[in-house]
């Protein structure tokens, strides 16, 4: 509930301020750097582990900057109204898109010892479900008087179960401040964090979660640390008795999407739907009642394409033979 507030933080100062002009070069951005890591440059991002790892801030080099090829001349933009691939990026916007990639670090640790969130992980919708904001907000620099609170799904979290003051400007939260004991009280109540699903184990349970990478509403960076928490809680070979969590690479929300129009190496190409589709009903009823665990690695469909859906943390990397077919491609670990 908290990831907009902090976005709309780190842009109080205007020029951490990303706008919409600078959608397409984000975008373009993403591709030129990870379209070929599944080993295919065709505008779909499969090796979603690999491009994560190179724009979180959190892993590897904290001076490295994933965003140099974007930086504008001194830092300072000389055409703010450049909507084009090729516009440029202040120093603070910058910053912000470093935030907005990287893994989120707590002042203390939440429940169940969790001390970030994961954020989001490249994708083809940077402006999506309110990643980029077209206005100012009450206590931003630029914003009018009468400027309206920065308002977003779940902002009532922020201002009345955190703040307990529905009238509060969100935007005025600290990390570490004086709520943060609130925060924490709040995490032991509501987070679904817990990696030991043991319990649900012993009673039987069979659980599949499929998500989207280019979700940009339920944060896909939080997803994959929670699944990731599983399996380090209770082991990979335990959970696959249970368990199967599926990644679909540049789907949505909704677990559609579609290919970008121009690939990583800057061709232009028509795009296609992201193959989403598989019958998830059939697979949980022949789990549960006749025991017939479902694999590891299946196919996801689209019209004439198909491709390899691989559990997490696997991806579908390309090997040889026609690129919209899934016997092209094999699963791969990043």
């Amino acid at each position: 509930m908290l990831a907009p507030e902090l976005i709309r933080i780190q842009e109080k100062p205007l020029t951490n301020w990303v706008t919409r002009a600078k959608a397409n070069a984000i975008r373009a951005e993403f591709m030129r750097q990870a379209d070929r890591l599944d080993g295919l440059a065709d505008g779909v991002i499969n090796n979603y582990m690999a491009a994560r790892a190179l724009f979180d801030m959190s892993q590897g080099d904290p001076n490295r900057n994933p965003w140099a090829a974007l930086r504008a001349p001194e830092g300072k933009d000389p055409s703010p109204e450049d909507t084009s691939a090729k516009a440029r990026l202040t120093d603070g916007q910058i910053k912000t898109l470093k935030l907005v990639y990287s893994r989120y670090r707590f002042a203390t640790p939440l429940a169940h010892g969790v001390r970030s969130f994961g954020m989001w992980v490249p994708n083809t919708d940077p402006a999506g479900s309110g990643l980029i904001a077209d206005r100012r907000f009450r206590g931003q620099e630029g914003a009018g008087d009468n400027a309206p609170m920065h308002s977003h799904l779940g902002v009532l979290g922020v201002t009345g179960f955190l703040m307990q003051d529905l009238k509060a400007n969100p935007l005025d939260y600290v990390e570490g401040g004086p709520l943060n004991p609130r925060r924490e009280q709040i995490s032991e109540w509501l987070d679904s964090t817990n990696p030991d699903l043991s319990s649900f184990y012993r009673r039987g349970g069979k659980l599949i979660v499929t998500i989207g990478t280019d979700d940009t509403l339920a944060s896909p960076g939080a997803q994959l640390d929670y699944f990731q928490s599983v399996l380090d809680k209770m082991g990979r070979d335990q959970v696959v008795a249970f368990a199967r969590f599926y990644v679909i690479p540049q789907a949505g929300h909704g677990l559609s999407g579609r290919s970008c129009g121009t690939t990583g190496d800057g061709q232009s190409v028509p795009s296609f739907q992201v193959p989403n589709q598989f019958n998830r009903t059939a697979l949980i009823t022949a789990w549960v009642e006749r025991n017939e665990a479902p694999g590891k690695t299946l196919v996801v469909t689209s019209g004439n394409r198909s491709l390899p859906l691989c559990s997490y943390p696997n991806y579908p990397r390309y090997v040889s033979g026609p690129p919209e077919s899934a016997e092209s491609y094999t699963s791969a670990a990043p």
